[in-house]
């Protein structure tokens, strides 16, 4: 028999401040990602082309980390939506 316990309202925060925390970084990257881009038009030669190249690679690396939170944000707020109903079933079942 499997046991568990768990505080639906904790997940659903949890998951709501994990989004909250990622639209900030996406705002921060985007900020930064001006600037960068900014640099880049100014800067020519060898080295701007390895900074180029840099700045293409952190990109894909940021839409993989800014991807990975968007779904544990969206995994745990679906969790936290299916404990809470299966709750409010269960409680149905003993009520008369």
């Amino acid at each position: 028999m499997t046991a568990f316990s768990v505080d639906s309202a904790h997940i659903a925060s949890c998951a709501s401040r994990i989004q909250i925390t990622c639209d900030s970084i996406r705002s921060e990257v985007s900020a930064l990602m001006n600037e960068l881009l900014a640099l880049k038009d100014t800067w020519q030669g060898g080295a701007s082309a390895q900074f180029s190249d840099s700045v293409a690679s952190w990109q894909l690396t940021q839409a993989q980390v800014e991807s990975s939170l968007d779904q544990i944000s969206g995994s745990l707020s679906h969790a936290a939506q299916v404990y809470a109903d299966a709750e409010a079933q269960s409680i149905g079942l003993f009520a008369h």
